[in-house]
């Protein structure tokens, strides 16, 4: 499987009682035991930056422009640890 091709998540599952992890991942887990979500990091750093384009912004009071107060660039780079 190639990396684009990856799932955005995966979940391995863990016996509730035996606290023994499953040696097989799936996307979804529909049973009642304990669950470990793994998440590819473009996918966490996009929806990060997305977020912030929308929620983290200032508005100019004169010009009324919308703009990110965030360094998302910068950002990207820590997250990547770069």
């Amino acid at each position: 499987m190639k990396a684009n091709e990856a799932p955005e998540k995966i979940i391995l599952s863990a016996d509730r009682d035996t606290k023994i992890i499953y040696d097989e991942w799936v996307v979804n887990d529909y049973t009642d035991n304990i669950k470990i979500e793994y998440t590819r990091t473009d996918v966490l750093i996009k929806r990060v930056c997305d977020w912030l384009k929308e929620n983290a912004t200032y508005t100019h009071p004169r010009k009324g422009t919308k703009k990110c107060i965030i360094n998302l660039t910068a950002l990207k780079e820590a997250m990547k640890g770069e």
